[in-house]
C-alpha cells in the first residue's frame, strides 16, 4: 500500500443507485434546500479503487444517491499523482468535483491550485464538528488515519524496541525492512532519522547523517507495502516501519509481530477528501464530503483496513475486536507528529537525489 489502501483496480466505477427519489426535507438536508443549486448530471470523485472505492461506494455514494437521486461516479484509473494532473487540465472547464489524497500529496494539490478552500461554516458539513481537530485543513477534510511507527518480531528480537533510534541497534543488521525511496512514505526516513538523532524532524541534515549510518546495516528496501508486510510475516525482516493499522493485518498471520508507538511519538497519516477548484456541483460536492465524514461513511474504511475514523463517534459503530483493532487513545492521538508535508514536499527532489546517492554507495 503506497501511503494508500490496498487492492487497487484500474478501472473507471460508475455508480448509479435507481429508484425514485425519497421525500426529503430541509431538516435531512440542513438549512439550505438541496435543490438551492440545480441537481448535477452526476457527482464525479478521483479515487482509489478495490476495497477503498468499494467501501467508499457503499458508506457515501449509494447513500449520497439515495437521498438526492444523484449517481456518484468514481474515476478509479488514475495514481494519485495522475488525479492532480486531471485537476490541473481541466480547471478551465472543470468536470470533475472531488479528489481524495493522503496528506503527503494535498501539498502538492494545493501549490497546484486544483482546490476549492472548503467553507468549515457551510450548512452541509453537518459532521464537521465531530471530527478531531487536526485531521480539518483548509483545502481537505481527513476521514481516516493512521500513525506510522515500528513493527517487530517478538519472537526475534528479545529486548523490544521502545524509540525510532532502536530502529538503528547494530543487532537488526540486514534484518530492517523500510519503504523505498518511490514509497509514499518512504522519504519519511528523514525525519524519523533527525528525530533518533534527537532533532527536529525538519533537520534534513541530521536526518541524512542518521540515513548514512542506516544504509550501512543493509537494511531491506520494499517499494509497497503489501511486501513490507509479508517480509515482515515471513521472518525475513525482524523490525522495520510500518503503520499500526497494517501491523494488525500481518500480526492475524503472525502473532509474533507485535507494534510500537516510539517514545518521540509516532507519525501521523491520514486519508481524505478535497473538492476540486471550479467544481461543477459546489452544493453537491460538499454533501459528499460531508457523508465522508459521518460514522457510516467511516466504518467501512475502518473494517476494511483497520484504520480508525476521524469523526469520534465512528468507533463506537464497530464491533469490540473492531475496537481493538482500531484501537487509538486520546493520549497517543495528541501525541502523533503531524509532519511539515508543505516543507517535504518542497525538499522531495533534492531529498530523492541525496537519498538515491546513498543508497547507490551502500
Amino acid at each position: 500500500m503506497h501511503g494508500k489502501p490496498r487492492l487497487f483496480m484500474k478501472r473507471r466505477s460508475f455508480l448509479k443507485i435507481g429508484g425514485a427519489l425519497p421525500a426529503l426535507t430541509l431538516g435531512s438536508l440542513g438549512a439550505t434546500s438541496a435543490f438551492a443549486q440545480a441537481k448535477p448530471a452526476s457527482v464525479t470523485v478521483l479515487t482509489w479503487g478495490g476495497l477503498w472505492g468499494d467501501a467508499l461506494q457503499k458508506g457515501v455514494g449509494q447513500r449520497l444517491t439515495a437521498q438526492t437521486g444523484v449517481p456518484v461516479v468514481e474515476d478509479r484509473g488514475s495514481t494519485p499523482d495522475q488525479r492532480i494532473t486531471k485537476l490541473k487540465v481541466g480547471l478551465s472547464h472543470q468536470t470533475y468535483d472531488l479528489i481524495q489524497l493522503h496528506d503527503g500529496l494535498f501539498p502538492l494539490a494545493v501549490s497546484q491550485g486544483v482546490l476549492q478552500k472548503i467553507d468549515m461554516n457551510s450548512p452541509r458539513l453537518t459532521n464537521l464538528n465531530d471530527v478531531y481537530p487536526q485531521f480539518r485543513h483548509d483545502y481537505w477534510i481527513g476521514q481516516i488515519y493512521s500513525a506510522i511507527g515500528i513493527a517487530y518480531n517478538s519472537k526475534a528480537v528479545k529486548n523490544p524496541p521502545r524509540s525510532w533510534a532502536d530502529l538503528w541497534r547494530p543487532e537488526f543488521r540486514g534484518k530492517i525492512v523500510l519503504p523505498d525511496s518511490s514509497h509514499s512514505i518512504g522519504l519519511y526516513i528523514i525525519p524519523i532519522g533527525a528525530m533518533a538523532a534527537g532533532k527536529s524532524p525538519k533537520d534534513g541534515d541530521a536526518g541524512f547523517a542518521m540515513f548514512e549510518k542506516m544504509a550501512k546495516l543493509q537494511p531491506i528496501f520494499q517499494t509497497d507495502t503489501d511486501t513490507i508486510m509479508k517480509t515482515l510475516e515471513t521472518g525475513e525482516a525482524t523490525i522495520g516501519v510500518l503503520y499500526n493499522a497494517q501491523t494488525e493485518t500481518v500480526a492475524q498471520r503472525n502473532p509474533d509481530i507485535k507494534w510500537v508507538f516510539p517514545t518521540e511519538g509516532a507519525i501521523s497519516i491520514t486519508w481524505g477528501t478535497g473538492i476540486a477548484k471550479n467544481a461543477p456541483s459546489l452544493e453537491f460536492a460538499e454533501r459528499f464530503l460531508n457523508l465522508t465524514l459521518d460514522p457510516q461513511g467511516q466504518i467501512g474504511l475502518a473494517q476494511a483496513f483497520n484504520y480508525p475514523g476521524t469523526n469520534r463517534k465512528t468507533n463506537a459503530l464497530l464491533t469490540p475486536l473492531q475496537q481493538q483493532q482500531t484501537a487509538m487513545s486520546d493520549a497517543e492521538r495528541a501525541k502523533m507528529i503531524d509532519l511539515d508535508q508543505q516543507y517535504m514536499s518542497d525538499q522531495r527532489v533534492a531529498w530523492m537525489s541525496r537519498w538515491n546517492s546513498i543508497v547507490a554507495s551502500n
